[in-house]
């Protein structure tokens, strides 16, 4: 069931995913702000939804997140059953870091022995 959020209630959670590719990414807040072309303070507070996110600055922040502005702005809902957007992103970076093909394989394997267990 899809639900509308009221107030700043969106932009917590649009700065909730900034913060977390931002420190996945291994980006400092000064460093993203420079990017953007604001203060680190600026990206505090879009982090912690007090302030609303110009389209500009949006984009500009998905750039430098490496990441499609839909990613930020796609309906939210309070599907629990699905995989949140934000941990998969994590998983991608992560594994996309692993040079190691036998390691990547065996990961592969021991999330699908996982997966099969659990349904």
């Amino acid at each position: 069931m899809k639900t509308r959020l009221k107030g700043m209630g969106i932009y917590k959670q649009i700065g909730e995913k900034i913060r977390k590719l931002r420190i996945t990414k291994g980006l400092s807040q000064k460093e993203l702000a420079s990017y953007v072309g604001v203060t680190y303070q600026q990206i505090q507070n879009y982090e912690k939804g007090k302030s609303k996110i110009p389209v500009d600055r949006l984009i500009k922040i998905a750039e430098a997140l490496e990441v499609s502005l839909d990613y930020f702005l796609k309906e939210f809902d309070n599907n629990h059953d699905r995989v949140p957007d934000s941990e998969l992103e994590l998983l991608k970076t992560y594994y996309k870091n692993i040079t190691n093909e036998k390691v990547r394989k065996q990961i592969l394997s021991l999330l699908h022995t996982l997966a099969n267990e659990l349904s």
